[in-house]
């Protein structure tokens, strides 16, 4: 009796590992899929590489991502301070909301340019990679959420 209680007991241990077990794999193998494409100087090199860009198509893509990144500081600068307007309590601005939509807006249009752009610089094949890459970007969890460039 008591062995038959050590089998038993043996099993449901060994059952309960091996769940254990594929539950880990499954949420590891699960992160690794959709991580979030990193931001910053590294999204960069991912797209440059990831479109095997040319030396050529390269110097022309640091130079629009260098003004991309100028006037989008300068717009981040705009928000953060549309958004210490609209949250003062005490003197309610009726415009600041409108002020501060507008200006998100003007980040998404200046974003939009930059990505017409880079697509422009694609050839053949390119095109559709660089379609499949934007849809990973705009669906990943850090776009568009970064607070302005000179406080990191």
């Amino acid at each position: 009796m008591v062995n038959q209680r050590k089998k038993v007991w043996t099993w449901v241990f060994g059952i309960g590992l091996f769940i254990n077990v594929l539950a880990l794999g499954f949420f590891v193998f699960n992160e690794f899929q959709h991580r979030p494409f990193p931001g910053g100087p590294q999204l960069k090199n991912v797209i440059a590489d990831e479109l095997q860009f040319n030396e050529q198509q390269r110097r022309i893509y640091a130079g629009y991502v260098k003004n991309h990144q100028d006037q989008s500081a300068q717009i981040r600068k705009e928000i953060a301070d549309a958004k210490k307007a609209y949250y003062q309590f005490e003197n309610k601005n009726p415009q600041a909301l409108q002020q501060l939509t507008a200006t998100y807006g003007k980040l998404d249009s200046l974003n939009y340019a930059h990505f017409r752009d880079i697509r422009g610089l694609c050839k053949g094949p390119q095109i559709k990679a660089f379609d499949r890459l934007v849809e990973k970007i705009l669906t990943s969890s850090n776009f568009g959420f970064m607070g302005p460039r000179s406080s990191r």
